[in-house]
């Protein structure tokens, strides 16, 4: 007999898996300057998600020309997630596990750079939970996407000194108050000392209670390899709706007693008003009025550094198109996105 017929027949006579559907979906911006420059950001996304027969949820994401801002070029996640909690291996949040301990916002997340919003790393995070208790385990490889360590920063996920690193975290609630501990042997990863997050081993163990509107927390870090630590952290957050108005304060006291006070009202569902006080660098103010009107979004804002920023946004589906004036800059520009 013909031997690709015997193996036609052997693999009609094994089980076959199901096959799960992908999904793809991405992006492209394109933004023009009155400097000339032009900056093209693009995107793509292939992901899938199938549930097995033992119940589990099997999940893979591959990222293509991610925008470097997002910190995820070229990266793929594959997670398992059951009633034993859930298993991610690939792209992670670089600090993840310990950010789930600190319940009271003790240590900032951890950032690519001063201008990235994000950071990740490659490795391995658990997270499961169970009578209260949720624990988290992460550990971050020693190399990038590529299978190797940078030598020196760049913008690219695969950039700067990857540092193997091992954090954990558990924190349990009861009633309104949440305890939780976490710690990282060393967690810079991607970023340098001048940015935020965890950037050397350390532990934080911290309280947090909620009295209806108001919540309480308290905060203590302790660092491995520096002299001195900070400062417990002491904060308290008070939240007030009263029908289109909000207000959330804040106040904490380090360094030296800071506030903060946000407001927002809604006038109608077509315009808004926000203001933000911050005590932390000389009592900045911030004023948002935004205003609506079917596929159009325009606003106004004075920031704290005295300039105002405008922008006027069009809605077309899946298109946008947007027109902005950065004040701070004094640049304005016009951008164009497609999603799909």
């Amino acid at each position: 007999m013909n031997k690709t017929i015997i193996a036609l027949a052997i693999a009609a006579a094994l089980p076959v898996a199901a096959q799960a559907d992908a999904t793809i979906s991405g992006s492209v911006t394109t933004k023009y300057k009155n400097t000339g420059v032009i900056d093209t950001d693009a995107s793509l996304t292939i992901s899938s998600t199938e549930v097995l027969a033992n119940g589990m949820t099997a999940t893979a994401t591959f990222g293509i020309l991610e925008d470097t801002d997002g910190d995820a070029a070229n990266s793929g996640t594959a997670s398992l997630s059951g009633d034993f909690g859930a298993l991610t291996m690939g792209s992670i949040d670089a600090d993840a596990a310990f950010q789930a301990g600190d319940v009271a916002g003790v240590v900032a997340d951890t950032t690519e750079s001063a201008s990235s919003t994000a950071s990740t790393s490659y490795g391995i995070h658990y997270a499961g939970t169970a009578a209260g208790l949720s624990v988290a385990a992460q550990l971050n490889a020693s190399t990038g996407a590529s299978g190797k360590a940078a030598a020196s920063p760049a913008a690219d996920e695969d950039s700067g000194t990857q540092i193997k690193s091992t954090q954990m975290s558990a924190t349990y609630d009861l009633n309104g108050m949440s305890i939780g501990y976490s710690y990282a042997s060393d967690a810079a990863d991607n970023h340098s000392v001048l940015n935020d997050g965890v950037m050397e081993g350390q532990s934080v163990f911290g309280v947090s209670y909620a009295f209806g509107d108001l919540v309480v927390s308290a905060g203590k870090q302790n660092l491995k390899t520096t002299a001195v630590s900070p400062d417990a952290l002491v904060s308290a957050t008070y939240t007030m709706a009263v029908d289109a108005f909000t207000i959330v304060a804040q106040m904490d006291n380090t360094p030296s007693g800071d506030y903060q006070i946000d407001t927002s009202y809604a006038f109608s569902d077509a315009i808004s008003l926000s203001s933000e006080i911050d005590s932390t660098a000389g009592k900045e103010t911030t004023l948002v009025a935004t205003y609506t009107a079917g596929d159009m979004t325009a606003s106004v804002s004075k920031t704290d550094d005295g300039t105002t920023d405008a922008s006027i946004g069009l809605d077309y589906g899946n298109a946008d198109v947007t027109v902005a004036r950065d004040g701070g800059d004094e640049e304005t520009s016009i951008s164009y996105s497609v999603a799909f």
